[in-house]
Parts: structure tokens; C-alpha cells; sequence
């Protein structure tokens, strides 16, 4: 991070350190930036660098090569995970070092990532709430960018596959309330990466509730993620979605003809995303209802 930009803008402006940190920081925290490196939380940076007419941006074009490096990667690792590559995921995630992460919004988007390859493998929850917790207590304490809502699904994500539902409850309808907060017209003027995590949220919160055996609920929500996926003309979800939608049919009693279609539907989009986690997991599926219906 440039922070000789950050300190020729403020003395350019006249500030001083007690000046400029008035209303946002202790003067402590500030002279900690400029003089020793330690980088205070976002949104403390943020308002300081907005006070200055800087962004956050201006103090890491110091070496855009590696920045636009590092970036790619974490957006790859966030695709992989998508699509279901875990190990794609894992293996790029391992060649970002966050001790070489200066921006905060880098770091809350590798510990988002870390914490939810952690969940989606089933790691120990210590290790994996940790990831999320240093988003949510020291990154964005204010809780004011995505990265807090995506915290906090990773935290329930992983409580709802531990059966652990009033813990789920906690962290999921934190997040269900930020959903339906969203205004629906300016969601689908939206860039790419943020409406691809609105439908990570949409997704887990439909097998959320699923877990909990809220099927119609689940369905609901699976059925506004499609109409988004269309809209968008996004297919990464799809073959998950499906999936869903047939565990929620089987466990729902649903016709036999149903099932086996929303399998079919979700086989194709598998195919076509190259998710074969998915794919095994329609052969799985397809193989019991051979049985049920052959032992029925």
C-alpha cells in the first residue's frame, strides 16, 4: 500500500494527523498507519482516504502488475467454488499469501473464500468460523460491506450441515433480511462478481432451508434464483439449484415423473458447466429411485 501517497495527500490538504482523524479514528490509529504500516479496519481507511479525496484503489496502484495478479486469482478461486472445483479452489487459494494482502477488501474476500472452502469441505468449525470472524470483528466491524453478509452465510452454511440449527438461524436470517432488502431493479444493474454472490446467498438460503425442512420455502427461493439466472443469462447455479429441487420433490413425496425430469435438468446444466460433482450426484439419486420404484 502506497501510504506516502496517503501522507503527501493529507499534508498537500493541510491536515494534520489529529485533524483528519477527527470523527473517524483516534490519532493513535492514524500516526500506527502512517508510521508503522498497520492498516487500520476498511471502513476506517475508507472514510480517511474519502476525507482526502483518495480511494482505496489510489493506494495500491504501486505495483498494478501483481495486484492485477492477485486479483484474477482470488476471482478464480471464487468461480471454482461456484462451479463446485474445489480443488482448483484450494490449489489457488494456496498461492495467495494474505501477509501480501494490503488492501482490506482483498483480505475479507481471501478469508471469505478460505472460510468457505472450509465449510464446503467440512473442515473443523474453530478453523473455519475464524476466517469468517476476522471479517466480522476486525476487517468490516461496522458491518457495512458484502463481505459481512457472506460472513455471516459461511457461519450459518456451516451450522445448518452440523445440524446445529439455532446457530444457523442466527447468522441465515441476517442474511435472508439483507436479501429482501435488495431493491430488485437496480440488483440486475449490478456488476458481475456482486450478482453472482446475491445468487451464492440465494442458493445456500434455499438449502438452508431445505435442511430444515422448510420445503416450499426452499422451492420459493430456488425458483426466484433461476429467474435471476436467467435474466442474467448465468448458469453457473443451475445445476445445483436443480439438484435441489429434486431432493426437495423426493423428500416432498413428489411424483416419480417429476423428480426424474428436474434430475434430467440438472444433469444437463452439470454437463454444461462441467460441475461433476453434480453429475455423481444425479447418478446417485437416479440409482435410488431405480430401487424405490423397482421395490414398490
Amino acid at each position: 500500500m502506497d501510504i506516502k501517497r496517503f501522507i503527501d495527500q493529507r499534508k498537500k490538504l493541510g491536515y494534520s494527523q489529529v485533524v483528519l482523524s477527527k470523527g473517524i479514528c483516534t490519532q493513535s490509529t492514524l500516526s500506527k498507519f502512517e508510521n508503522n504500516g498497520q492498516i487500520p479496519s476498511f471502513t476506517i481507511l475508507k472514510q480517511l482516504c474519502d476525507r482526502l479525496g483518495l480511494t482505496i484503489d489510489d493506494l495500491n496502484k504501486s505495483d498494478p502488475a501483481s495486484l492485477k495478479y492477485i486479483h484474477k486469482l482470488l476471482n478464480e478461486v471464487e468461480l471454482a467454488l461456484m462451479i463446485e472445483h474445489f480443488p482448483a479452489a484450494v490449489r489457488k487459494l494456496d498461492q495467495v499469501k494474505v501477509d501480501e494482502l494490503k488492501s482490506p477488501e482483498d483480505k475479507m474476500q481471501y478469508y471469505y473464500l478460505k472460510g468457505m472452502i472450509y465449510t464446503l469441505t467440512n473442515n473443523k468449525t474453530s478453523t473455519t468460523l475464524f476466517n469468517f470472524t476476522k471479517i466480522l470483528d476486525e476487517l468490516d466491524e461496522q458491518h457495512r460491506t458484502i463481505y459481512s453478509q457472506l460472513a455471516y452465510l459461511g457461519s450459518g452454511i456451516l451450522y445448518a450441515r452440523r445440524n446445529s440449527m439455532d446457530h444457523a438461524d442466527f447468522f441465515l436470517s441476517k442474511v435472508i433480511a439483507f436479501l429482501r432488502s435488495l431493491d430488485k431493479e437496480e440488483l440486475f444493474e449490478t456488476d458481475e462478481v456482486y450478482y453472482l454472490r446475491i445468487m451464492t446467498m440465494f442458493y445456500y438460503c434455499a438449502e438452508y432451508h431445505a435442511l430444515s425442512r422448510r420445503y416450499a420455502a426452499s422451492d420459493e427461493v430456488l425458483s426466484r434464483a433461476i429467474q435471476m439466472c436467467a435474466a442474467k443469462h448465468v448458469t453457473y447455479f443451475l445445476p445445483r439449484i436443480k439438484l435441489l429441487q429434486a431432493e426437495n420433490a423426493i423428500s416432498a413425496g413428489a411424483s416419480s415423473a417429476k423428480v426424474k425430469d428436474l434430475l434430467t435438468e440438472a444433469l444437463v446444466f452439470a454437463r454444461f458447466n462441467a460441475n461433476s460433482v453434480v453429475e455423481v450426484q444425479v447418478a446417485a439419486l437416479r440409482s435410488n429411485l431405480a430401487k424405490n420404484i423397482q421395490n414398490s
